[in-house]
């Protein structure tokens, strides 16, 4: 009867090879929707993560990180992240096994903004502990939010996520003339603080600047999806430029309506 019942139990577990990669994804959505540091002990230091992020116009782009860098920046905002709390849950799971390693596709749903991304998947490695190990991840995020109704009022928390990481980039040389210098996120208000690298009043003045380039600007924002969702949720953007010599050139306050023409 003991070796009848082996038999049992080891051709049971042979017709589900793959229940070892399916609770390690169960443990990595229950540990993400808790925010428990926990989770991110499921990637290795070397582990690459990508996401495609699509513009309204369709323009693609794509950012990757490591696994290290993941786990610093959560690391820094976990205080942050625990009030926002989204909840993820997978669906569709499928998974390739190879000797050591398995990639697991699935539909990735997020409440933050109602979306289903088709494309998800992650790469699960075992590592010489025997231990199993996110070793690539690659997602889509949101072109837009397609939430009917917005689960919480956590506009200034996502502000602030969003300038804490931006900041960490800073300063930024966006082209031959300006720098992003500073992202300061206060209550629903998110400052971006720019510098005209080469200009003074004295070449530019800030009359020129309000009327030739303050519209122009504008337009850039209000073009932008993420911005535009922003400031449709209540946001007010401010866009701050100094000369060269620390000077103010202009200061431009934009909410919602400023793109609703």
């Amino acid at each position: 009867m003991i070796i009848l019942s082996l038999f049992v139990v080891s051709k049971s577990y042979a017709v589900n090879p793959d229940q070892e990669y399916m609770m390690f994804l169960k443990k990595y959505e229950q540990l993400s929707n808790a925010v428990d540091p926990e989770g991110l002990d499921m990637y290795a230091d070397d582990a690459k993560i990508h996401s495609k992020q699509i513009s309204s116009d369709g323009i693609e782009r794509t950012t990757s990180m490591s696994g290290k860098k993941l786990k610093e920046l959560v690391n820094e905002n976990i205080d942050v992240l625990k009030n926002i709390a989204y909840q993820t849950n997978f669906s569709n799971v499928k998974i390739i096994r190879n000797a050591n390693s398995a990639k697991i596709s699935a539909t990735k749903y997020n409440n933050k903004d109602c979306y289903s991304d088709k494309d998800y998947y992650m790469v699960v490695t075992r590592k010489p502990d025997n231990k199993l190990y996110i070793t690539e991840e690659y997602f889509i995020e949101a072109p837009k939010n397609l939430c009917e109704k917005g689960i919480k009022d956590d506009l200034a928390l996502q502000l602030t996520l969003g300038a804490n990481i931006m900041n960490k980039k800073l300063p930024m040389k966006l082209d031959r003339e300006t720098s992003l210098e500073n992202v300061i996120a206060k209550d629903k208000e998110l400052t971006f603080v720019y510098r005209l690298i080469h200009f003074t009043a004295d070449d530019l003045s800030s009359n020129w600047i309000e009327t030739n380039a303050v519209p122009n600007i504008i337009k850039g924002v209000c073009a932008d999806s993420k911005m535009k969702e922003l400031l449709e949720k209540g946001a007010q953007v401010k866009l701050q430029y100094y000369y060269s010599d620390n000077t103010e050139a202009t200061q431009i306050k934009m909410n919602k309506q400023d793109c609703s023409v």
